[in-house]
């Protein structure tokens, strides 16, 4: 019997996209990974645009991809976690709709897997975008690697192939505010990588601003670093010993040499200072806080409100 592989697609407003990204996963699995039986899993995080209408056309041709679209957007992470939940294959893979990770390269992830590797996983050894872009990417991988209490692999996406028991341990963890790759390091297992180079959109605007950038990159280091927390405590520690100093100082400089103290200027600079950084750790303590705070509520990471050849066990994951 073939071994089944899922390939999860999550879009949002990728109607031109969709249908280019399923023909070139169909003639892969046509030609060089014939040899398994291909799932599609797409999930739609509330497209505004045609896609769910394009989803539901390719669905009725095949009845291997089914389709699951959701109440509202819940965020990137949490649609591939859907998709990943809802796939049945002995493997499963994420790629998205824009093909900027080429088809191809799932060929060389089965090949690990085959090998014996329950994680194979995508490394990009050249991307496109602005250079100040690609330039934040690769020193915000390299400032998380230093910080994180395990090592995350530099410059990996979510493009990734699964084995079906890494899958069930990733699907009962409880976290809300997901980021997959560090999740994926945490678990352990037998991983390896597999370089490539990025490929341009295949079409379309990216649907990633700057602000879903910067959330998620706090979601990485809140969910993988204790660091910032030990920060608080470090620059505490910092900030009495230079204010004891500088107390000193005022205080020789006055007995030895009646050296006036400053005054108004000298109080309002370091009442500044104090105050900004005192801000900045309850913004920090905050933003910990908040992750327990969703976690504690148990809210559904995502709500089902159409699927296609697929009828899930709850309406909600």
């Amino acid at each position: 019997m073939a071994k089944r592989i899922s390939v999860c697609i999550p879009v949002f407003n990728e109607a031109a996209n969709l249908p280019v990204a399923v023909e070139a996963v169909e003639r892969l699995f046509r030609n060089e990974l014939g040899a398994y039986e291909l799932e599609i899993v797409v999930t739609d995080n509330a497209s505004t645009d045609a896609t769910w209408d394009v989803v539901r056309t390719l669905a009725a041709e095949r009845p291997n991809l089914k389709a699951y679209r959701f109440s509202r957007n819940f965020g990137y992470q949490n649609s591939v976690f859907a998709g990943i939940s809802f796939a049945t294959g002995d493997a499963v893979v994420e790629l998205d709709a824009d093909l900027e990770d080429p088809p191809m390269v799932i060929q060389r992830f089965v090949e690990k897997w085959e090998a014996g590797f329950d994680v194979a996983y995508g490394v990009r050894s050249t991307r496109h975008g602005p250079w100040l872009l690609r330039l934040t990417f690769s020193l915000f991988y390299r400032v998380l690697n230093a910080l994180s209490d395990f090592p995350i692999p530099k410059d990996s996406g979510d493009f990734r192939l699964l084995d079906r028991r890494v899958v069930e341990v990733l699907k009962n963890l409880p976290e809300r505010n997901l980021y997959l790759r560090g999740l994926v390091s945490y678990l352990g297992f037998k991983q390896a990588e597999v370089r490539y180079d990025r490929e341009p959109r295949i079409g379309g605007a990216s649907k990633f601003s700057f602000l879903h950038y910067l959330t998620l990159a706090i979601d990485a280091l809140t969910a993988f670093s204790k660091a910032p927390l030990r920060l608080i405590g470090i620059l505490g520690i910092i900030l009495f010993a230079l204010s004891m100093l500088l107390s000193l100082y005022y205080l020789s400089g006055r007995i030895l040499h009646g050296t006036p103290l400053p005054g108004f200027t000298t109080l309002v600079v370091l009442t500044l200072m104090l105050n900004s950084v005192t801000f900045i750790f309850l913004g920090i303590l905050g933003e910990y806080l908040s992750r327990i705070f969703d976690d504690a509520k148990g809210r559904p990471r995502v709500i089902i409100r159409d699927s296609v050849n697929g009828d899930p066990a709850s309406p909600y994951l």
